[in-house]
């Protein structure tokens, strides 16, 4: 059997400016801003959807794929 393979979103972290426009466009609030630093995508919320990397201006948010448990 297969591993079952879901995207995420994930954040270079020393490359985020913490815009917050990732955070506006999430539809299920799983990114947030940490401290006015970098932003933080909550992993069990996030759908993998992409629209906060595609909405992005640094760049910094890239979609992988990850093995979840069933």
């Amino acid at each position: 059997m297969l591993p079952k393979v879901k995207r995420k979103a994930e954040v270079v972290k020393n490359h985020c400016v913490a815009c917050g426009v990732c955070a506006n466009v999430c539809p299920k609030d799983a990114s947030t801003i940490y401290r006015g630093i970098y932003a933080v995508v909550n992993e069990e919320l996030c759908v993998g959807c992409s629209k906060c990397s595609k909405a992005c201006p640094a760049g910094t948010i890239r979609m992988i794929e990850r093995e979840v448990s069933q």
